[in-house]
């Protein structure tokens, strides 16, 4: 079971109510539809948000921009980026679904093209950290490894919409999907320790002070967690694409591990690297299948520069965590 506390819904704010009301009367609708009518629905509601969300729109087209090599206000990038809210959508109704989804449906919705490369990251008993960006079906991964004996624990914001939270955690665990807190620590090496899966997500976005790298051509961070905690638990890194197929099924493949030698900047930043090269190679390949609202390179000058200078000094062997981490004006 997961090891972070349920959140109480005392003192819940009313917006935080009204979202876990909305989301469970949208749940129940969808579980009654079949599949074949919901996904449609979702691609038109998609289509519709492109169109009326000019904010979220924008993100989408500057983040696509990247692995695209293509200006943010492209016709091809646009077009990948409606099909990002499309399939997007398509997952907020997968994952409401999650909770009633049966053995079967499982099986034949999701193919792990190489489940021996989780074995192989497995064999050392010490746990594997599976490392993937917002893509495809990751939620729907969790039903399919529970078919073959394994479980997730997948790392969550428990901080707010307190009772949505553990509705979410309630419906995941039933295939063996657990959340765990972001801020326990503990939990997070426990199962490590027992040689469970960990789920991280990598495309936070820029932050001061994480791990400098280059993704799809630009300077911009990493988070230091993935690497830092496989050179402290010996746990091996698994980069993780699950990518949505043409017919709504989902395909998931390991790709190469990665190992820490140590716990040193240089070596951080150099598996943080192998990471982001191996993430990057994906998106370049098929970006309409990512769906991140928010900005994942810097966006002002000053932390252009910034980033562009602690990715400098990295590839030069310096030890980019001394270089100054204020805050940009």
């Amino acid at each position: 079971m997961p090891d972070s506390k349920p959140t109480s819904a005392s003192g819940e704010r009313k917006r935080e109510l009204g979202i876990y009301l909305g989301y469970r009367a949208g749940e129940w609708l969808i579980n009654r539809l079949p599949r074949g009518i919901a996904l449609p629905l979702a691609s038109a509601a998609g289509n519709f948000a492109f169109d009326v969300a000019t904010g979220k729109r924008a993100l989408i087209c500057a983040n696509l921009s990247r692995p695209m090599r293509l200006p943010a206000d492209h016709p091809r990038v646009r077009r990948a980026a409606r099909r990002a809210f499309r399939n997007y959508a398509k997952y907020l109704v997968d994952m409401m679904r999650i909770g009633e989804i049966t053995d079967r449906q499982a099986e034949e919705l999701v193919a792990i093209q190489n489940i021996e490369s989780l074995r192989t990251a497995s064999g050392g008993g010490k746990g594997v950290l599976l490392c993937t960006v917002h893509v495809g079906g990751m939620d729907l991964l969790g039903p399919a490894l529970n078919q073959l004996g394994e479980s997730l624990h997948v790392i969550a914001d428990d901080t707010t919409y307190g009772r949505l939270y553990d509705h979410l955690a309630s419906a995941r665990a039933r295939h063996k999907i657990f959340l765990i807190g972001w801020r326990n620590l503990r939990g997070l090496f426990k199962v490590l320790r027992s040689g469970g899966n960990l789920v991280l997500f990598c495309d936070g976005g820029y932050r001061r002070g994480d791990v400098p790298v280059e993704f799809c051509g630009e300077a911009t961070t990493f988070p230091a967690g993935p690497a830092t905690i496989a050179a402290r638990s010996g746990a091996p890194i698994l980069p993780v694409w699950c990518r949505r197929t043409a017919d709504d099924r989902f395909e998931a493949v390991g790709l190469p591990l990665i190992r820490p030698a140590g716990g040193d900047p240089a070596e951080i930043q150099r598996a943080t690297q192998e990471l982001a090269d191996a993430l990057s190679a994906r998106l370049a390949a098929d970006p309409d299948q990512w769906y991140l609202f928010r900005a994942v390179w810097p966006q002002s000058d000053a932390d252009r520069a910034h980033a562009a200078a602690t990715l400098e000094a990295a590839r030069r062997g310096d030890d980019w965590t001394r270089l100054p981490q204020a805050t940009a004006a």
